[in-house]
């Protein structure tokens, strides 16, 4: 059993305050996922396959899970941090440990509304300070409106795990307890049975993401996904090189015409001024967009807090100059990824002299149709492809699963946030013309294609549902129920969980939160009945 000191709670709870703020600094590392949480929990508790092991399942289970727009949920870094200690620490099954990461994940939830309430005051410090004509304060109040949203995940972690560092032999001896408990003639494995239902949760990450992508047009390559898992025992790996190839030339040759029409596309660049220092500037600045995201003015502070330096050096006249940073101030909230094409508009365009009404327009009428386009891409996309990937390799123990989730993640994230920012600046409206339309509704639906085939890949792999069901014995053999349901369908049990699972919050309009309890109940009260197992 490892040990867990004063030290480890104290560096765990700074671990999960830095996960906050890669948070909510728009994700520039993606540190904060299962997966690479749970591994760095284990390195510091010194087993890190453990919990390698547990942010992968975990991974499964968050999977279409992210906060967009005003909406919350189960936050994900803190729920696996728990689960990882308790396994490590308390010796459980990496999958008995995965069901303890949900209440975790709901209290840190609830926590993180209070901040998304709180972090008004930022904007309201900056409201004082533009009136002041102190505008040299609005970097700093913006970056600090980051420290609740910090604060929001150490404390749970120094909460929980300073109670369970007080008296570990105590848990210890409770949880073994419940190892195996006598209900009159009835013998309950409760922990088997809870890495019998941690196994089948996985299921609520996949349905999430079938609701979010799964359509007429894409359901044929979640079968194709699921059937080169479940028929060919391909590895995830592997169906992502062949659908990915099979889409690929499928849409190109039936969009030929639009894509093509892409390259003939006209869009002569501005004559802007804006170095390669300037746009690395700007870059850097960017990642701050939701420092101090709070539902009222949701990006506003951070959008002031970027174009700072730029009106300084346009504004001379410090009433005008106070005029620009009110305006900047405001509402406004889209894909922090895609938020960079606006951002290098309005600065190329400020710079060409456009006045503020032309300025709160194009912010307004272009931050809704980026903040769909962006979150689809970017978070339902681009983040299960590379951390679902990686998670496939972590399953089996295999430590550069982290290492391939960030590579695929950071590099492209990056270069989308960058080059948005250059290509914005230089080709303005024009570009955002381009981007609302056919072109990009083609590499939208092309990419949730894409995505659903790993989807299905992840159903009949990493949703994990046997039984042990014993039909008849027959000449001293035993006739074992999960052979007819393999010759059947292999995997069918786990397509049978997701597909519930899909239609409890699509069509029955479940919580993602009332969701996963019916799942993991279901699961659970099934393994303690020996159904599943």
């Amino acid at each position: 059993m490892a040990a867990l000191g004063p030290f480890e709670v104290g560096i765990l709870g700074l671990l999960a305050l830095i996960f906050g703020l890669d948070y909510i600094w728009c994700c520039p590392l993606f540190i904060w996922r299962p997966l690479v949480a749970g591994t760095l929990t284990g390195l510091i508790l010194g087993d890190p396959i453990t919990g390698l092991l547990v942010g992968s399942l975990l991974e499964f289970v968050f999977a279409g899970l992210f906060t967009i727009g005003g909406g919350t949920v189960p936050e994900a870094s803190t729920g696996t941090i728990a689960s990882a200690v308790v396994a490590i620490t308390m010796g459980l099954k990496p999958e008995a440990a995965v069901p303890l990461a949900l209440p975790v994940a709901v209290l840190t939830m609830n926590l993180e509304i209070v901040v998304r309430s709180f972090d008004a005051v930022f904007s309201h410090w900056a409201d004082r300070e533009i009136e002041r004509g102190n505008f040299g304060a609005i970097p700093l109040i913006n970056i600090l409106g980051a420290i609740p949203w910090g604060l929001s995940r150490a404390i749970p972690i120094w909460g929980l795990l300073g109670a369970l560092a007080i008296n570990p032999q105590g848990v210890k001896a409770f949880i073994d307890s419940l190892q195996v408990v006598q209900i009159g003639p009835l013998t309950v494995r409760l922990w088997d049975a809870m890495a019998v239902a941690g196994a089948v949760l996985p299921a609520l990450g996949a349905a999430i993401l079938m609701k979010m992508m799964l359509s007429r047009e894409t359901v044929a390559f979640y079968i194709l996904g699921f059937a080169l898992a479940a028929y060919l025992k391909l590895s995830l790996m592997a169906i992502t090189l062949i659908a990915g190839s099979v889409i690929f030339a499928l849409y190109l040759f039936t969009h030929r015409e639009v894509l093509g029409g892409m390259t003939s596309t006209s869009t002569a660049p501005l004559t802007g001024k804006a170095t390669t220092k300037d746009f690395l500037r700007w870059f850097g600045i960017s990642w701050l967009l939701q420092s101090s995201w709070n539902y009222e003015r949701m990006q506003g502070t951070g959008f002031a807090h970027g174009m700072l330096d730029v009106e300084k050096r346009l504004r001379k006249d410090p009433e005008e100059l106070k005029s620009w940073m009110r305006l900047h101030n405001e509402f406004y909230n889209t894909n922090p990824h895609l938020h960079n094409l606006i951002y290098g508009i309005v600065i190329s365009l400020e710079e060409q002299g456009a006045d503020q009404d032309t300025i709160r327009g194009i912010k307004t009428a272009l931050m809704g149709p980026f903040a769909g386009l962006g979150d689809s891409i970017m978070f339902f996309v681009l983040l299960p492809i590379a951390f679902l990937l990686g998670a496939s390799l972590g399953v089996n123990g295999n430590i550069l699963g982290p290492v391939v989730a960030l590579l695929i993640w950071i590099p492209i994230s990056w270069a989308i946030k960058y080059y948005s920012l250059v290509y914005g600046y230089r080709y303005g409206l024009s570009l955002a013309e381009v981007l609302k339309g056919d072109v990009v509704k083609v590499f939208r639906e092309a990419t949730m294609s894409f995505a659903m085939a790993i989807v299905g890949g992840i159903t009949a792999t990493y949703v994990r549902a046997t039984t042990p069901i014993v039909l008849a014995s027959y000449g001293g053999q035993a006739i074992k129920l999960q052979p007819i349901l393999d010759q059947l369908m292999p995997s069918l049990l786990p397509l049978l969980f997701t597909l519930f699972t899909y239609w409890l919050i699509k069509n029955k309009g479940y919580s993602y939160g009332k969701a996963v309890i019916v799942l993991f109940l279901i699961a659970f009260i099934l393994a303690l009945l020996g159904i599943l197992g």
